[in-house]
């Protein structure tokens, strides 16, 4: 609820101006329903593996990292999201293909429009020199990719690694 405030002046003899009482309402908290819930929040259905695979990699991309030591982040974390890293040799993270999610951050500036296997797709900077390609292939949840390419980087080599995407997918 809230409060109004009236104000009205007056032309007396001696200059007085009339302010009202304003009353402020506040809800009675005994009449306050409190709503709970036993049901969880629904699951999300995890996305199968992304359908493709870039053949152009950058040339940081270990043959064999271990990836034991990826360490998941704002892109890589996602409920229901499926997602391919490829990393250095010391386990940090060079490329990540996401399926069944955009990046889940704002492009720092204006986003470059690609076509991406015949679909519009959005490739721009993220945060702390990250950059990323994001579209979506259908109504699905399951239908939005993201490319991620950690630092260093650059929108030439993210646009190379999108545009090489082939039907396939990734072998451990």
């Amino acid at each position: 609820m809230g409060a109004l405030l009236l104000a009205a002046c007056s032309a007396s003899d001696a200059g007085d101006t009339l302010l009202s009482q304003a009353t402020a309402q506040v809800p009675d908290a005994s009449s306050t329903t409190i709503v709970s819930t036993t049901q969880p929040p629904p699951a999300v259905e995890a996305c199968d593996p992304s359908p493709f695979v870039p053949t152009v990699l950058p040339t940081r991309v270990a043959e064999r990292p271990p990836t034991q030591n990826v360490p998941y982040d704002i892109f890589t974390i996602l409920s229901g999201t499926s997602t391919s890293v490829w990393s250095q040799e010391d386990g940090a993270p060079v490329l990540a293909v996401v399926r069944g999610s955009l990046p889940p951050a704002r492009w720092l500036e204006t986003p470059e429009v690609v076509t991406i296997r015949g679909e519009d797709a959005a490739l721009g900077q993220l945060p702390n020199g990250v950059w990323g390609v994001a579209w979506f292939e259908g109504p699905d949840r399951c239908d939005e990719y993201s490319i991620i390419l950690y630092p260093p980087a650059t929108a030439q080599e993210v646009r190379a690694i999108a545009e090489s995407l082939v039907e396939g997918s990734r072998s451990p």
